[in-house]
């Protein structure tokens, strides 16, 4: 594993976004350890331009130099840089400044970075974290370098970028909700109301899942397995509100969200503070859906009307979808009469709803028609019954079946993954990102 230090600079838009995205971005195969003050700086080289915000990330990675600088380049492409004139603006800029103490030198790339020396914007914040390290190459503190270098404009920002809460921009990668059960029937064998504390049992759970990467925490009260038995609100509640205030109070940069058909629940659960709602109710109810668009939360719409309209019903592939978006554009309209924003909107094609496990398999083959919809699409296919029906696995051996359905999802342009098993899926999705670019 080596130590390293990179350098981060945006001068377009909102330039701390930027750099949080960056930071995002880089993992899993680049983690930051610590990070510098944030400060203003002129442009360097090109005067008629934005100051920029600037930054030092101490990190370690397993890539080797050569490698690292294509990560970077990646990187920088999602994120929206494009080739300007050098030294120009642009959105993100990732410099490799210090690889352990190599000194190295390849066709595209010096080690250290070769102007280092003389740009106080990439000194300054690399002094808050090594000042009495040595320059391998001059072997000068690098304190000792930052004094010799030119004064110039150049301030500290009292601005945190907090890099804890996961930003979301829909498009730049995939994004993994982790299942939280507070059930004692959930399908899963994962419920936490099976005797055990629920509200410990729920805090070691979204530690483990934030741990591992996850980006949402989606909390449920009442399985929705095949032949659930129905919890009146009030026990929905008892249930869930414990466990959320005590969550919000631990992590309180954590994005949660609750999975509920209920209007009563879902007020309750927005009074502690979440943040998505995952709205699993009847398209038809009109309370829960002026909730959802007054609430100004991230909404999930699942569809959930059955796909066969009389029992002995033949669809076709073409049947299929077109039910499907005809449902999902049905909810989308139901909220927008009461003001929802669109960017708001996240559509779920209700996988095991309505549904058959043939169904289930020509959705998601199509899931990159249903994303032409224009709203991000959130996909729920964790250990589900369809996959057991295919693979004949029972509920614990499904991981193999979900990790193949996430990876055809995202290369065809799902944005969520909803899932039990964060840390084996959430790197599923990140070599898919890989593979989609």
């Amino acid at each position: 594993m080596a130590l390293i230090y990179i350098s981060a600079g945006s001068n377009q838009g909102n330039r701390a976004e930027y750099l949080r995205m960056a930071a995002q971005l880089l993992t899993p195969a680049v983690k930051i350890l610590r990070t510098s003050e944030l400060y203003l700086t002129e442009p360097w080289g090109y005067k008629p331009q934005p100051s920029f915000y600037n930054l030092v990330w101490e990190a370690e990675t397993d890539l080797d130099p050569d490698s690292l600088l294509k990560h970077f380049k990646e990187i920088e492409k999602r994120i929206g840089r494009v080739k300007t004139l050098r030294y120009g603006p642009r959105v993100i800029d990732l410099d490799i400044l210090l690889y352990d103490d190599k000194v190295y030198q390849s066709q595209n790339l010096t080690i250290p970075h070769a102007m280092m020396r003389e740009r106080r914007f990439v000194l300054q914040p690399l002094c808050d974290l090594i000042p009495m390290e040595q320059d391998p190459v001059t072997k000068k503190t690098w304190f000792e370098l930052l004094q010799a270098c030119p004064e110039g404009g150049f301030e500290k920002l009292n601005e945190t970028l907090n890099y804890d809460q996961p930003l979301i921009n829909w498009g730049l990668r995939t994004y993994t909700m982790g299942i939280v059960n507070l059930t004692p029937d959930s399908f899963s064998g994962d419920g936490l109301m099976n005797g055990q504390n629920p509200v410990t049992g729920a805090l070691r759970r979204c530690e483990a899942f934030l741990e591992n990467g996850a980006d949402i925490l989606d909390f449920g009260a009442e399985s929705t397995r095949p032949g659930f038995e129905e919890v009146s609100g009030k026990n929905e509640i008892m249930r869930l509100i414990p466990v959320l205030k005590e969550v919000r109070r631990r992590f309180p940069n954590a994005l949660l969200s609750v999975d509920s058909r209920k209007t009563e629940v879902i007020r309750a659960a927005l009074d502690c503070g979440i943040d998505w709602i995952n709205n699993t109710g009847d398209s038809a109810d009109e309370n829960l859906n002026r909730l959802c668009a007054e609430s100004g939360k991230v909404t999930v719409l699942m569809r959930s009307d059955p796909l066969r309209k009389i029992t002995d019903e033949v669809l076709t592939a073409e049947k299929i979808l077109e039910r499907v978006r005809s449902q999902l554009l049905d909810r989308v309209s139901r909220v927008q009469k009461f003001g929802m924003k669109q960017e708001n909107i996240v559509l779920d094609p209700g996988i095991g709803f309505g549904s058959s496990p043939s169904f289930d398999l020509e959705i998601i083959r199509q899931i990159r028609q249903i994303s032409l919809l224009g709203y991000p699409v959130l996909l729920g296919t964790s250990r589900k019954s369809f996959l057991g029906r295919y693979l004949r696995r029972p509920v614990e051996e499904r991981q193999a079946g979900t990790a193949a359905v996430i990876c055809y999802a995202i290369l065809n342009g799902c944005d969520v993954i909803r899932v039990h098993d964060v840390k084996f899926m959430k790197d599923i999705a990140a070599m898919s990102d890989m593979l989609r670019k």
